[in-house]
C-alpha cells in the first residue's frame, strides 16, 4: 500500500484525524509495526521518525484531503512558542477515505483492527508515544528482548533522555499491544 493511503486509513482509524506530528508519526510507526509495513522509518530526535509519512500528511493537506489546525499551548523557557499541529479530514478527505476503504477493504480493517488494540492500550501522550517507540525500536536491535536497564543504557547512548514514568508507561503500552518481550 502506498504511504499516502497507509497515512489516509490512519487519520480514518483514529476518529478522522491526529493531533501532534509526533503522536502521528508514532502512531503510524506502530500501525506499520503491527502490520508488517515499513514507511520509512529511521532514529530520530523523537524516536522512529519517516520523511515519506511527513510528505504524504502534507500531500494530504496540500490536496485538502485533511486540515492542519496550528494551537500554541505556551512558551518554553526560552520564550520560543509551542505548537501542536492538530489534523482532521474535510470533507474532500471522508470521500476519499470511503473510496479507498472500498478500493482496499482488507487492508483498511487491518489498519482499524490495529488502530483500536492501540487505542484500547491506553491515551498516552505524544513523549509517551515517542518513548514507547524508542523502546521498541531498541528490542529490535536488541533481538527482542530487553530489560528496562538495557533499554536506559541503549537510549542513552542514542541521545535519548528516559524519563522513568513514560518508560513505564511505554512498557506497559508494548505489552497491551503485544509487541514486547522482556528477560
Amino acid at each position: 500500500m502506498q504511504t499516502r493511503d497507509f497515512v489516509l486509513f490512519a487519520h480514518g482509524a483514529f476518529g478522522g484525524g491526529i493531533s501532534g506530528r509526533t503522536a502521528l508519526q508514532k502512531k503510524i510507526y506502530f500501525l506499520g509495526i503491527m502490520l508488517g509495513e515499513n514507511h520509512g522509518f529511521s532514529p530520530h530526535y523523537y524516536g522512529p521518525y519517516s520523511a515519506q509519512v511527513a510528505d504524504a500528511n502534507s500531500e494530504l493537506k496540500s490536496l485538502n484531503y485533511l486540515k492542519e489546525e496550528v494551537n500554541v499551548y505556551g512558551w518554553d523557557h526560552q520564550g520560543f512558542e509551542m505548537v501542536r499541529y492538530d489534523y482532521s479530514l474535510t470533507e474532500d478527505g471522508q470521500k476519499l477515505l470511503q473510496r479507498k476503504k472500498k478500493e482496499y477493504p482488507e487492508e483498511w480493517e487491518k489498519i482499524l483492527e490495529c488502530a483500536n488494540r492501540i487505542k484500547d492500550a491506553g491515551n498516552l501522550n505524544y513523549m509517551e508515544l515517542a518513548m514507547a517507540a524508542k523502546a521498541y525500536m531498541i528490542l529490535k536491535r536488541e533481538g527482542g528482548k530487553a530489560d528496562r536497564n538495557t533499554i536506559k543504557t541503549v537510549a542513552e547512548g542514542l541521545g535519548w533522555s528516559i524519563d522513568e514514568t513514560e518508560l513505564d508507561r511505554a512498557i506497559d503500552f508494548l505489552d497491551k499491544i503485544h509487541l514486547a518481550y522482556w528477560k
